[in-house]
């Protein structure tokens, strides 16, 4: 951005420059904020997803080979290139003669040599580039997966920062009544104990989120990925058969079946012609300079012409022949199998994501009111002098730990929420 400033002579006041002077360190103010905001952007599941097909080290090589590939094939002309050839022959005394021959050759190959080639070639580069986008889609899934742990991760780390902030309360509590001798030592020692325990998974809790975050930008190719923004709760899944419509319409292995199996046609087909022998056709004109001495001297003028042909002897295309039968027959094999495999890894990923839905629905249900009930009876009796530290404890540690199964169940739901989308090709 330049920014132009007049420089016609014009007079200042001190009034006039000190606004002048607030305007740009505004105007800089500003544009600092934008940009920091901008790097500091949170990352969504898309822009995970995204930048995992774009940067994943697996990524990028799967789809430098396959435009190798492609490369190669452009590099596949159709038919041979014609020459023109210069050649000069010259005897010398006592009967020197010269003679130069300039001839055009045109090779004429109406086997299928070339196009068999050609489209394995074309199957080939088809079949690297299904396998970049399976690569990219797997990086996208694995992304997805760090993705969701590190949010786990912090949403684990926030639950057990609350339960060390009620033990550390309870810790305030007992030791007000320590000093009217209200205590054993037994309950001392159990609260040492439990905010330790506390201490100890919070530190864990901590160094899973880091460690999860620092995961996820080396696979992303990142210095860092500070934010993450996310939810753990995804829709219920369709039917099996519209899952299994959707493969077919978005997994790059389904969606290049036909074009794989039309090349290997193409190629079996053309593989048949192999036997037929190339042949050139050449013509020119024949300048040949004869003997100074004798009846014979002087320069004659005239033309070369002739015919060249292969005889396919020893390779008369079988081994075109054998590839491309090989080619057709395995992806004939090939698709059958992997359709079936297909619906069995939908129906699978599909049952799976039900079943957690399911029994999340019905943990949340089952425990909602007596969790409430027993925090709140345990904290009001505690408080009132009613209730012992170790019924405190035993009904903070429940609540503890139906909180973490809770994360992990919602975890697991957003994994099998990954995998049946991957299943599917929606990632």
């Amino acid at each position: 951005m330049f920014i132009t400033i007049s420089s016609l002579p014009l007079r200042k006041t001190p009034v006039q420059a000190r606004t002048f002077v607030a305007a740009c360190a505004l105007f800089a103010v500003s544009l600092f904020a934008d940009s920091m905001a901008h790097a500091q952007e949170a990352w969504s599941e898309q822009r995970v997803a995204d930048a995992a097909r774009e940067h994943a080290p697996l990524a990028v090589a799967a789809q430098g080979i396959a435009r190798r590939a492609e490369a190669g094939l452009v590099g596949l002309a159709p038919h041979p290139n014609p020459t023109v050839d210069w050649e000069r022959q010259e005897s010398f005394a006592p009967n020197a003669q010269a003679q130069d021959l300039v001839r055009a050759t045109l090779p004429i190959d109406l086997s299928g040599r070339r196009p068999a080639t050609r489209a394995l070639a074309a199957l080939e580069a088809e079949r690297l580039t299904t396998d970049a986008e399976t690569v990219g889609r797997e990086a996208a899934a694995r992304a997805l997966s760090l993705f969701y742990r590190a949010l786990a991760a912090e949403r684990s780390r926030v639950v057990l920062t609350n339960a060390q902030a009620t033990l550390d309360e309870a810790a305030r509590v007992l030791e007000s009544r320590r000093s009217v001798g209200e205590v054993s030592g037994y309950e001392r020692a159990r609260l040492v104990v439990a905010v330790e325990l506390g201490r100890s998974r919070l530190a864990r809790a901590r160094l899973d989120h880091e460690v999860a975050l620092e995961t996820l930008a080396a696979l992303l190719g990142r210095d860092d990925v500070a934010r993450l923004t996310g939810d753990f709760s995804p829709a219920g899944p369709a039917p099996v058969d519209t899952l299994v419509e959707r493969a077919g319409a978005n997994r790059p292995e389904l969606r290049s079946l036909e074009r794989r199996e039309a090349l290997a046609d193409r190629a079996e087909s053309a593989s048949r012609r192999a036997w037929i022998p190339a042949f050139a056709i050449f013509g020119g004109y024949n300048r040949q300079d004869g003997s100074n001495s004798g009846p014979g001297s002087g320069v004659g003028h005239g033309y070369t012409a002739g015919v060249r042909v292969d005889v396919p002897l020893f390779d008369h295309g079988q081994g075109l022949r054998a590839r491309s039968a090989a080619e057709r027959d395995s992806l004939s094999d090939y698709a059958g199998v992997i359709r079936n495999a297909v619906r069995a890894e939908v129906s699978a990923a599909r049952s799976r994501l039900e079943g957690l839905l399911a029994e999340r629905a019905r943990l949340s249900s089952a425990t909602r009111d007596a969790t409430e009930l027993l925090l709140r009876a345990a904290d009001a009796g505690f408080r009132g002098g009613e209730r012992s530290l170790v019924e405190l404890l035993d009904a903070r540690g429940a609540a503890l730990e139906l909180a973490l199964e809770q994360l992990a169940l919602d975890l697991e739901i957003r994994l099998a929420d990954v995998e049946l989308r991957f299943v599917t090709g929606e990632i």
